[in-house]
């Protein structure tokens, strides 16, 4: 007997002015499985989630549910300063006559943690709490609903590799109870590994349905983009001499605290920087782009060297969402060369600066002047990453800078910042993904607990060795 669906789609198609956003989709999930869907940035992926959910009305087409639908979204959308179990029963808290049960609150988020495998402090405060943990506390809200239908965007974007393995380990849990989970992603190593079937989006519509035990990697990658993916620039011979020069750092607070470090980023290379999450890598972004004060020295080779910044944080700490493309270009640049006129913005220069940015970085918009909230999560990446090196900095900060894009858009920013080397700049690469450093970087560099642990040559590199020191294991 053939399971019905849980969650059936027929049909449904979204417009924005200038896009098709889901054009025609037909969907079934069914109880007890994973379903990936994937897809290049602005396929529709994220659109498609928030019309199952029902967060976003669909112009034509049907959503039919067997129960409740929870959506777990990219960007976490949670009160920072409220506690966890604020936001996991926000809304929906117990109460004791007009006033609200803590006790009850604190039993009954307890009840789903420990249900679900996932340990937390009901107490804690959000804004405090680590990405990862974060992602638990989007994930228990939705839980605590018990939905039969679990909609997952790009979840594990942010994590760390242990906290992965274990996020994934509680959503096969939830399939093994009957649950229908999809998730919107785009690792596809992850999608082979955990999923049982995979839909393939292009341009608003589903071009491929695969099962994962019978497809690779490449095959659902070449189906995404719809050939060959692009490769990296290659790596060029330079004379590395040095340029951006860290001295007995300390900086920061708790268990992010920098204490003592030091760090060498010569012109014409690339160092990675690898760790788990929260082991001092914020802290030493922010130091380095002048956004915390600090005791020692970060030196430049030379006073008028240029920073280009990709923060970790694109909605948070790089674009203003309701600006357009060409307000953000200019947002952080006012003051170089060419884009002011006396004390207005020269418009023809920061829309061919704009432009620039979307031809090199192939930004899908419709127009430079929608505001960047209207474009897809991947495509507001490309336009930070191209904003940040546009100027051809003499040194950049790359923090996460192809996190929750797809593969051709990554394989794309991780040329340019090749390139950039190539020319001869500094770049200092903070990644959660080791197989980026060690495919981009000349040199590596081990942070554990705000210190440098270990350093590796390119022509050196263990892999292993680098795992080790990563978790804080000294016999690496």
């Amino acid at each position: 007997m053939i399971a019905r669906p849980a969650l059936t789609l027929r049909g449904i198609r979204k417009s924005y002015p200038g896009v098709v956003a889901v054009d025609d989709v037909d969907l079934d999930l069914y109880p007890g499985e994973i379903h990936a869907l994937v897809g290049e940035n602005g396929a529709g992926k994220s659109t498609l989630s928030a019309i199952a959910f029902g967060e976003t009305r669909a112009d034509a087409g049907s959503v039919e549910a067997s129960g409740t639908v929870g959506l777990v979204h990219q960007h976490f959308e949670l009160v920072g300063r409220l506690r966890v179990w604020e936001n996991v029963l926000l809304g929906r808290e117990p109460r004791r006559g007009w006033r609200i049960d803590e006790t009850a609150a604190h039993e009954r988020v307890r009840a789903v943690a420990e249900r679900n495998g996932l340990a937390i402090d009901p107490d804690a405060l959000v804004e405090g709490l680590p990405i990862g943990v974060q992602q638990r506390v989007e994930l228990l809200r939705e839980l605590d609903r018990e939905p039969s239908v679990l909609l997952l965007d790009e979840p594990t974007a942010a994590l760390a590799p242990a906290e992965i393995a274990a996020f994934f380990a509680t959503v096969q849990r939830l399939a093994q109870r009957g649950t229908a989970v999809m998730i919107v992603t785009h690792k596809l190593q992850e999608v082979i590994a955990y999923a049982t079937r995979v839909s393939v989006m292009r341009h608003g519509t589903i071009v491929a349905r695969m099962e994962t035990a019978t497809t690779s990697v490449d095959a659902i990658a070449r189906a995404m983009v719809g050939g060959d993916l692009p490769g990296v620039a290659a790596r060029e011979a330079t004379q590395p001499t040095p340029c951006l020069t860290i001295e007995a750092l300390c900086a920061g607070a708790g268990e992010t605290r920098i204490e003592g470090l030091h760090l060498e980023v010569r012109a014409g290379e690339i160092v990675g920087i690898a760790g788990v999450e929260g082991n001092g890598q914020s802290t030493l972004a922010d130091a380095v782009a002048g956004m915390i004060g600090y005791d020692g020295r970060i030196a430049f080779a030379h006073p008028r060297a240029t920073l280009g910044v990709i923060p970790q944080d694109r909605q948070r700490e790089a674009l203003v969402m309701p600006w357009s493309i060409v307000e953000n270009v200019v947002l952080g640049r006012q003051d170089r060369p060419g884009i002011r006129r006396g004390v207005v913005i020269d418009r023809a220069h920061a829309l061919a600066d704009a432009q620039r940015i979307k031809e090199r970085f192939d930004v899908r918009t419709p127009s430079l002047d929608v505001p960047v909230r209207t474009l897809s999560g991947g495509n507001q990446q490309k336009v930070v990453v191209g904003r940040a090196l546009i100027d051809s900095p003499d040194v950049v900060l790359a923090y996460n800078p192809t996190r929750g894009i797809d593969v051709g858009a990554a394989a794309l920013v991780q040329s340019r910042l090749m390139e950039a080397r190539n020319r001869g700049a500094a770049v200092l690469l903070i990644s959660f993904e080791l197989d980026e450093i060690l495919a981009l970087a000349d040199r590596i560099a081990v942070m554990y607990r705000g210190a440098i642990v270990g350093d590796f040559e390119r022509s050196n590199v263990d892999r292993a060795a680098i795992g080790r020191l990563m978790a804080g294991l000294s016999n690496a």
